[in-house]
Formats: structure tokens, sequence, C-alpha cells
């Protein structure tokens, strides 16, 4: 194994697509990953619409969109008390072929499991050949210095080790991470909220055997409250069970064939796929870097799989750190830039978390009712009630925009905050805004090109029609950081984006904002690359 600018411990869809990311942008990156290059039953099954904005700057967006998912399938989640009881209430989501979010993004949130997702971001991170990807390769030790980090590899198949000399590691490993067990980083928060089992199962025949309408999940509700949920997985007989409780023992005693009855309400033809016991986390790690070694996705957060924001906010992640690592390696990031790593997502990432712990809350939120299966004026009214209380909580789950769009890196010492004050953070609604540190708004500027479009590869300076950009250009390129100026013609983009000069970052979110450029453009062009007088201060 050859010396690598960037070593990733884990090829999950975190390391793959921080892989991706490093490669386009032509840095020397080696995934090693202890498992085989298998994909088992899918952990995630919706991408969020910002990591689809992510796989529209990759250029992978269309193999994302167009895996297979019918684009008629109802993505509706409905609450039964089984699927030939009652049906208590529906959160309606149209189908993929009837609606976009345009008005916000020039992507959606869709379906796109993990056994179709990493296999996309696979492929596409070893079109570069600058990203090798080895799997049945156990990252069991490593030493940091001033100037790299040295690894001690296993592989496993050849059953020898080996040492691999890289600038930075990064730990993609998972909850149960060695990256972070050897740094000796702890995790804060619920460790334990209660276990829960998953059972994939292949049910092909099933609409014969309900009369409930299309939806992406189903929720059963018994006289107890919420006792599991029904998803689909791949568009067609692949559906997944998850069974809540907090008794190890009972889950693992459970009659699967008596659980199966009771949320069909009749027999049914079915194959278990896989069946796995799990326990419900949510953590955030004390801090996301320790010297040239760094921590994104579940070794960072774990997440309450509910509302897709564990894989979703580490991709996030991935595309935070890609750009800063390759500031460095290229010379051009201040020492600055990679304490913004930590600034900026550690409290994204427990933003994030605290929201997939509510959205968890609000699936098990109907009361015990006894009535709930009874015929009669009894039944009809503890239906009614729970239906109508269900759907109120869980409305917002599904529909919320801004836990996915709507986060600001404020404060952030690589973002240069001007006087307006800071939006109401909504993690539910989303109110597009230029303020420095939020994602940069969305808005077509030509047939099918949105002007995220131009981000990506380096810092972007729009141009709503200032009188000169040129002290920009001279600072950027005197200090070889990659900048393009855009100037944008769009009466729409410029109202929306509301000043003359907006700077955007790499990963897309606002740098600065002004009606003019600066006498001091090179002080701005330091900060926002870490090399501002606050950072040089504190390395000082």
């Amino acid at each position: 194994m050859d010396d690598v600018d960037v070593l990733i411990a884990g090829a999950g869809p975190i390391g793959l697509a921080l892989a991706a990311d490093l490669g386009r942008r032509g840095v020397n990156t080696l995934v090693v990953e202890k498992g085989p290059n298998e994909i088992g039953s899918a952990k995630m099954l919706e991408v969020s619409v910002r990591t689809m904005e992510f796989c529209r700057q990759l250029g992978i967006a269309d193999k994302v969109r167009h895996w297979g998912f019918p684009d008629d399938w109802a993505l509706d989640t409905a609450f039964v008390t089984s699927m030939t009881g009652y049906e208590l209430g529906r959160v309606r989501i149209a189908d993929l072929g009837s609606r976009s979010d345009s008005d916000f993004s020039p992507e959606r949130g869709r379906p796109c499991p993990q056994t179709w997702f990493d296999p996309i971001l696979q492929d596409f991170a070893r079109t570069f050949p600058n990203v090798r990807i080895e799997h049945q390769c156990k990252l069991e030790s490593f030493l940091q210095d001033d100037s790299g980090v040295s690894a001690s590899i296993r592989l496993l198949k050849a059953n020898r080790s080996e040492t691999v000399r890289a600038r930075y590691l990064v730990g993609c490993d998972g909850y149960a991470s060695t990256v972070r067990d050897l740094l000796g980083i702890e995790v804060r928060g619920d460790k334990h909220i209660d276990w829960s089992m998953t059972i994939y199962l292949r049910l092909p025949k099933f609409s014969a055997v309900h009369d409930k309408k299309s939806a992406f999940r189903y929720v059963f509700v018994g006289s107890e409250g919420t006792w599991s949920f029904l998803s689909i997985v791949d568009g067609r007989d692949l559906w997944r069970l998850q069974l809540v409780g907090v008794d190890r023992e009972r889950l693992q005693a459970a009659d699967i064939e008596a659980l199966i009855f009771r949320a069909v309400g009749r027999p049914v033809e079915y194959e278990i796929v896989d069946r796995t016991l799990w326990v419900r986390k949510r953590t955030v790690a004390d801090r996301f870097r320790d010297g040239r070694v760094f921590l994104a996705g579940d070794s960072a957060h774990a997440h309450p799989p509910n509302g897709g924001l564990g894989m979703n906010t580490g991709i996030q992640d991935a595309f935070d750190l890609g750009w800063k690592l390759t500031g460095m390696l290229q010379g051009w990031g201040g020492p600055g830039l990679l304490d913004s790593y930590d600034c900026e997502r550690r409290p994204a990432a427990s933003r994030a978390v605290e929201v997939s712990l509510r959205n968890y809350r609000s699936l098990l939120s109907a009361e015990q009712r006894s009535h709930i299966e009874t015929e009669g004026p009894a039944g009809d009214a503890a239906r009614a009630a729970v239906g109508a209380a269900l759907e109120s909580e869980n409305q917002k789950v599904w529909q919320a925009v801004g836990v996915h769009l709507g986060y600001i890196y404020h404060p952030s010492p690589i973002v240069i905050p001007d006087d307006s004050e800071k939006p109401i953070d909504d993690t539910i609604g989303y109110v597009p805004t230029t303020f420095p540190g939020a994602r940069a708004p969305h808005v077509w500027v030509a047939e099918n090109k949105s002007i995220q479009d131009l981000f990506g590869m380096s810092f972007v300076l729009l141009d709503f029609g200032a009188e000169s950009t040129a002290p920009f250009e001279a600072a950027a390129e005197e200090r070889k950081v990659p900048f393009t100026v855009h100037r944008i013609d769009n009466p729409a983009a410029a109202s929306l984006y509301a000043r003359k000069l907006v700077l955007v970052r790499p990963d897309g979110h606002v740098a600065w904002r002004g009606e003019a450029t600066p006498k001091n453009a090179g002080a701005v062009i330091d900060t926002v690359r870490g090399a501002g007088l606050n950072a040089v201060a504190r390395r000082a």
C-alpha cells in the first residue's frame, strides 16, 4: 500500500461520498473497509433533498433518480390497526412522478436504499485513478505527528499487516468506531433509547391480501399504542418490518409469524430475507477532530433512524470536510480552515440528532386506547382521536424541508457575518436566505440550470451588478485560492440573493456578502480560507 494524502476508514456511504468528493478534486485517497465488498440489507432507505443536491454536483443524480423505484408509488405514511383493519390517518406526500421541490431546490428527496445508493457512490469514486477502495482491510492502529498519520492496516485475506502513511485520516467507521476509540473521544447523549428489531421480508403477493391504498410506510397502532412500522424497500416486493420495544429478550423470542399475521390481519405468503436486533441511540462525539484525524458520519453522531437524518447528515460532513482537506493539501488553506470542521459540523449534527429523536417520539405518540379495534361508537371515537393526533404530529416529520436545507453555519471562523439579524432556525419550514453561513438558495438561472450548478469546485463570487470584482480576483489569485466569478443577469436571482455580491464556498454555503467589493478584499479571502487574524492568533 502506497502513501496517500487522505486515508479513510470505512466504505459505507459517508466514506464513499468523501472519497468521491476528494477524487474529483484530485486528492490521492485510500479507503479501507474491514468487510467484504458486499451490500447487505439497507439501513437507510431515503436520500434527502440536500444529499440529492450533492449528487447533482457529483454528476450522479440521474443514477440515484433512476435506480428502479416506481415513480407512481405513493410516498405516504399511513397509520393503521392492520393491513386488513382500520386506517386511522395518513400523511400524504406526492409520488416521484407528480411533484418536485423546485421552489426550494433543483432536486427532491427520494427513496434510494443503501443497497443501491452505496454501489452508485462506489462506482463513481472508482472512476478516479487517484482513489483506491480496498475491502477486507482493517485499520488496527495509528500514530500521528506534525506532518501526518502512520496507520497499521491488517490485510485480512493475506493475514498480514502493512503501514500506510497519510497526511490525514478520516474515521467513517460507524458507531463502534475504531478511530474514535483509539483517539479516546467520548460520545454523549442516549446510548440506549430502546431495543428494536428489523425484519426484511419478501411479500410477493402483498397487494392482493389487503385493502389499503399504497404508501411508503405503514405504522401499526394497537391498544398499547404504536408497535411496528412496515416500509417498502424496492418498490416491488421487498419490505422492512421494524418492531419497537425496550425488552431485548422479548424481541429475541418474538414469534415472527404471529407478528406478521398481526400486521396483515390474515395469513400472507412471505420470505424472511434478513433479521437484525439493534439499539436505538442519540449521541454526539465530544469533538470531531484530533490533530490530523477527523470523525464523520455515525462515528461522530448516531441518530434514531426516523426521518432519514443519520446518513444524510453524515453526507454533509463529507462535503464540508472534502474541500477543506483539499485546501490544506493544495496549499491555499490557512491554519484555521480545518478547525472550522468541528465548529460547523458538531452543532449541525447535534441539531439533526435532536430532530431524529423528535421524529421517533412523533411516531410513538399514539395514546393507549382500549377500543381502537372495537366496532361501534366507542371504537370510532378512539380511532378518530388517535388518527387526528398522529396526522398532526407527523405531518411535520415527513414534510420538514428546514431540517435539510435551513442549517446556518453561524458563528463560524471562516464565515464573515454582516449587520443583519440571523434568521430563526426552523427545522420544519424553510425560508431561502443568503445570510452568511446559510446554504446558498436555489433559483433557476436558465432552462434546467440552477444557480447551485455553479458551485462545487471553487469559491464562487456571484456578481449581480457590482462595479468591480477585480480586487477579489487578484487577492484569490495571489493566494492560489480556486476562485470563479459568475455575473448573473437574472432579476429573480438578484432579488433572492439580496446583495450585489455574494461569495459562496465550494460546499455551497455563503461565506460573505456585500453591496460592493471592500477595500480589504484580501482580508475577506484570508478569512474564508482559514487564514484570518483570529485563526492565526489561535494557532500562535
